[in-house]
């Protein structure tokens, strides 16, 4: 088939070009209604009684405490892993998440293998309304913070001994994240080519089942001509 040819089909086949950008017109504009949407990354820390996150001799950098801190991740998580990114300092949104917590040990390590630095977890929140990610972030931190005590209350461990959660206060704030204007003219420019190829493609496939439909149907039938009985030679 000829460009010429391609052309004259869909020029035949206007209405099946149309209803497949009409199509990918609404798709846009539900993209684009979309928005944005809210993230925070949260970090809590685990320090040894009465030690603030900057001292020397916090245990932040314990292995222990690490562990400890690895124990209450896997609680949060219900014993879950945590999924895990090429980039690992990434923001959670970048996965391609809308909605959902990822809680995990902060992690300076690569694909192929984990580095925990701290005693340090990150409570990453994305969510489509700033509402609905304050009311997990108050949840989750509540549910570290009573996770931690439990474990330690089991142990044995006296309120004087007690590993210490603290969460860094500039860490809680909520940021609204979404698309720059280069991106948004980048997807409807995308879209756009896509819904041309698209439609192009379509228009030429129905064009040629028409054009074979008719081929067959003007295509004469067999006269069947009915036998004789009794013929002599």
């Amino acid at each position: 088939m000829t460009v010429r040819d391609m052309i004259a089909a869909i020029g035949r086949r206007w209405y099946v070009v149309l209803v497949v950008i009409v199509c990918a017109g609404a798709l846009t504009l539900v993209f684009a209604e979309d928005g944005g949407t809210y993230w925070t990354r949260t970090a809590v820390s685990f320090t040894l009684p009465q030690r603030s996150t900057l001292d020397a001799e916090s245990g932040l950098q314990d292995a222990s405490l690490i562990a400890f801190a690895g124990t209450v991740a896997t609680e949060i998580n219900e014993g879950e892993r945590p999924p895990r990114y090429s980039t690992l300092d990434a923001p959670y949104y970048g996965a391609g998440v809308r909605e959902g917590v990822l809680v995990a040990l902060r992690d300076v390590g690569n694909q192929w293998g984990s580095v925990f630095p701290t005693a340090t977890l990150e409570i990453q929140i994305v969510g489509r309304t700033h509402e609905w990610v304050q009311e997990r972030q108050d949840a989750i931190l509540s549910d570290v913070l009573e996770a931690a005590r439990l474990q330690q209350e089991i142990a044995g461990t006296t309120a004087a001994d007690r590993i210490e959660v603290k969460v860094e206060p500039l860490s809680t704030e909520i940021a609204f994240v979404a698309a720059s204007r280069t991106s948004q003219i980048a997807a409807v420019l995308a879209m756009s080519l896509a819904a041309l190829l698209v439609s192009g493609g379509a228009a030429v496939t129905v064009d040629r089942l028409v054009a074979a439909y008719r081929a067959r149907s003007a295509r004469p039938m067999p006269i069947l001509v009915p036998r004789s009985e009794g013929l002599t030679e």
